[in-house]
């Protein structure tokens, strides 16, 4: 039951962020006078050199002097500004909102603003007809500041001779680290004694997969994995062990990855609050990457600091971490290339979003960028609970990317990572196990069955309990 209320809670998370995402709270139509929008001041745009939470919870601390959050801008330049950052207009009241350049700029410059007519609707008129009380759309908070018109003029202006080949690059990259990750599993399983054949194993992870489509993380994907070898294997005690393994061996190749792009993405690390945010933890991540690497070289070194670890849920997990490392003390060979092979499945995830970008013909970010993006994503992925990482990985593209590339287009760039790992990578796993007869004896290979045979004739011997463990 309390296995059932947790999903149930994590399918709940997940439909209330797709239900928020595009929620606006605060914005709409807000008055401004015509004649005062070319005075100096009537415009400013975000100070890029304005520091992010974390920078000015920094500065307080020095005792030193903020930068202004925001710069007088032209009429004539504030839509350029747009481009690189948030723009704001003065209001009628005086206060000064932010507001929606895309519904007034067009060629780069400020071309139309709302007019109230007598029902109360609101039309857009050009600037030179502008009415001496016009109006703008207000900026309002959003998870997401973009509209559905918006995602929609940035997928009706795909040029499909672009789109396409990098759609395809992406899904293709994305492939490789799947391979990756089945030659990791088998790795791991091998030193454990267990040996399965790749191809058999492959069938496995991708209707592994199938089942991860809408449950939490990789949930199903490991669920399946751990059903399917302990029916063929007989050895659960292994077979868990391998996916204890597996699991510190990603996390150590996806923090591996953001450490190596850290330093090749400094806009978004220290203007962006989340980017200074995981910038600031680096230390933290470097430290839980190589107390990774050394439990599952040296877990000798680490039983005895079991005693210090907080809570017995923690504790136990710690102690199966160290038992399962510690099948692997005299097979270090495996781990070593295990972990080459979990940094190469993180870094194609994150080349398939940089493919993502490139299909969708995106400025004004760098190939770094995407990347720490990318590797940043997956992580929140784990840690967030929502179904299959829906509404995490379009948010933090949007947060990370969104100032740069725009909302939009940085939705889009998470979005698109969804159905490629949902719909051609993971659909497929549906029809594999629809065509699979039993598992078990598919997996059975000609040295299992001649082992079992000369086993059945020895002297003394039983052939069903030569037969009930296959694949050990």
């Amino acid at each position: 039951m309390k296995g059932t209320l947790a999903l149930l809670a994590k399918f709940g998370v997940t439909l209330a962020i797709f239900v928020g995402i595009f929620l606006e709270f605060g914005g709409g139509y807000r008055a401004v006078r015509t004649a005062r929008l070319r005075e100096p001041g009537a415009f400013e745009a975000a100070n890029p050199a304005f520091p992010s939470l974390l920078g000015r919870l920094r500065v307080r601390l020095r005792g030193t002097s903020l930068p202004p959050p925001r710069l007088p801008a032209p009429i004539e330049k504030v839509c350029l500004a747009a481009v690189e950052g948030a723009v704001f207009v003065e209001l009628e009241d005086g206060s000064v909102r932010r507001f929606k350049p895309l519904r007034h700029c067009a060629d780069g410059g400020l071309a139309t603003v709302y007019a109230r007519t007598p029902e109360g609707a609101f039309v857009q008129v050009p600037l030179a007809e502008a009415p001496p009380e016009a109006y703008f759309r207000i900026q309002g908070f959003q998870l997401v500041p973009a509209e559905m018109p918006e995602l929609w003029a940035v997928i009706g202006s795909l040029t499909w001779r672009v789109f396409l080949p990098w759609f395809l690059a992406a899904m293709a990259v994305k492939l490789v680290g799947v391979f990756a990750n089945v030659w990791r599993w088998q790795i791991l399983l091998r030193g454990q004694g267990i040996d399965l054949g790749f191809g058999y194993l492959a069938n496995s992870y991708f209707i592994g997969r199938y089942f991860g489509i809408v449950t939490p993380s990789t949930m199903g994907l490991d669920a399946w994995r751990l059903y399917d070898t302990i029916r063929l294997t007989r050895r659960p005690v292994e077979c868990t062990a391998v996916l204890v393994v597996e699991r510190v061996l990603g996390l150590v190749g996806i923090f591996t990855v953001i450490l190596v792009l850290l330093p090749f993405a400094r806009d978004i690390t220290q203007r962006q609050s989340l980017g200074e945010l995981v910038a600031g933890t680096r230390w933290l991540l470097a430290a839980t990457t190589l107390v990774g690497v050394l439990v599952l070289l040296q877990p000798a070194w680490f039983r005895g600091l079991l005693r210090l670890a907080p809570g017995g849920r923690a504790r136990r997990f710690a102690a199966s971490v160290i038992d399962s490392a510690t099948a692997y003390s005299n097979r270090r060979g495996y781990l070593l290339l295990a972990l080459l092979l979990a940094v190469v499945g993180q870094v194609t995830t994150t080349l398939m979003y940089f493919a993502n970008a490139m299909s969708l013909a995106t400025e004004n970010v760098r190939a770094s960028e995407v990347l720490l993006a990318s590797a940043v994503m997956t992580v929140g992925t784990f840690i967030a609970p929502s179904a299959s990482g829906e509404g995490v990985r379009e948010l933090t593209f949007v947060w990370l990317l969104g100032a740069k590339a725009g909302a939009a287009k940085a939705f889009l760039i998470g979005h698109l990572g969804f159905w490629i790992e949902k719909i051609p990578l993971s659909v497929p796993g549906g029809l594999l196990l629809l065509l699979r007869r039993d598992p078990s004896l598919r997996a059975l290979t000609r040295e299992h069955l001649e082992r079992v045979r000369r086993e059945a004739e020895a002297p003394g011997s039983s052939v069903r309990s030569s037969a009930s463990a296959p694949g050990c």
